[in-house]
């Protein structure tokens, strides 16, 4: 039971909602540099991690590999860009103990949520592997515009209240278009036509292995 439990803190159902209360006190706070800086990153991270998901779902079968990646891990990516750029915000003008401290945690939590998303069987290693590329890439242009946008120090208080609510709230909700989106992406590929599905074989059976 730890496995679901540790994915469920990087479920849409708790990081979309607290996202916006980020974004909602960054905004309160009148850091609108980082208020852009934190939805450029995460919205990097969506939009990517989506454009994935549908190519993988539509030609997938297509790629002939030793590894299975059907969908890259949007618990993954996305956590990577959430809780590694609240952590960067956050560790900004603190002591060097308190910003080691904080990359400990957070790299330990993405770490513990990689792993769950194996063990539960929601993606493969290769898939969680792509999830944090995409998630370090997000990082990596949020570090840019946080030094864009001077690297404040900030209080924690509102952001640790806000998080603590919102984990209150949602943590062990559920949200995902995952199944839409495999949906779509076959529609897409047949009006296309393109990466054609693979052949059946006697029974029934995929040719590929994807049953």
């Amino acid at each position: 039971m730890i496995s679901p439990a540790v994915s469920a803190l990087a479920d849409a159902a708790l990081l979309l909602p607290a996202a916006m209360l980020v974004l909602l006190i960054l905004g309160a706070l009148r850091q609108g540099r980082l208020f852009l800086a934190f939805a450029t990153a995460l919205g990097a991270a969506a939009v990517t991690t989506l454009v994935l998901k549908l190519f993988f779902h539509a030609c997938g079968h297509a790629i002939v590999t030793e590894v299975r990646v059907l969908s890259p891990s949007g618990h993954v990516a996305f956590g990577t860009a959430f809780y590694g750029a609240l952590a960067i915000m956050l560790a900004a003008g603190r002591g060097r103990s308190v910003r080691l401290l904080a990359w400990l945690a957070t790299v330990l939590l993405l770490l513990a949520v990689g792993v769950s998303r194996v063990r539960t069987g929601a993606h493969s290693s290769a898939e969680v592997v792509i999830g944090f590329a995409v998630g370090g890439a997000a990082l990596g242009l949020f570090g840019v515009l946080h030094g864009w946008a001077g690297r404040p120090r900030l209080p924690w208080l509102p952001f640790g209240a806000g998080f603590s609510l919102a984990l209150l709230l949602l943590w062990g909700s559920h949200f995902s278009l995952e199944g839409e989106i495999a949906r779509y992406a076959r529609r897409m590929a047949a009006v296309l036509d393109v990466c054609s599905p693979p052949e059946r074989i006697g029974g029934g059976r995929f040719s590929s292995g994807l049953h």
